[in-house]
């Protein structure tokens, strides 16, 4: 089985491409792949909740989450120092665990296929 990490780093609402990569993770887990999630830079205001995209005509990023476990997609991160510089509390379901960048080095290096990462 394949490990993918497909990384989420663009604010939520500002295109459809953080909405693409959480589709995409959700196939790679109906084909039996590792799938992790990490989200960095302001890709971690995905992570607050009551979401209404459906008012700019965009699917909700956060009920897309909560679907998440429904496809066996449970390995979710985010980057600890993005959340702290941006003063947020992520409480959000499924759980999410922040890691540090050498975790995310890690993470990283651990994975056969990494999409949406931005050099």
């Amino acid at each position: 089985m394949k490990k993918m990490l497909f990384v989420i780093s663009n604010t939520p609402y500002a295109n459809t491409h953080n909405a693409e990569l959480l589709e995409a993770a959700m196939v790679g887990a109906v084909f039996d792949g590792i799938v992790s999630i990490l989200f960095r830079d302001d890709g971690v205001y995905s992570l607050l909740p009551d979401q209404h995209g459906e008012l700019i005509g965009q699917k909700t990023i956060s009920k897309m989450l909560s679907a998440l476990p429904t496809y066996e997609v449970e390995r979710l991160f985010a980057c600890a120092d993005s959340i702290t510089k941006r003063a947020l509390t992520i409480t959000s379901s499924p759980e999410v665990v922040a890691l540090s960048l050498a975790e995310q080095t890690r993470l990283i290096a651990e994975q056969d296929v990494v999409i949406g990462a931005q050099l």
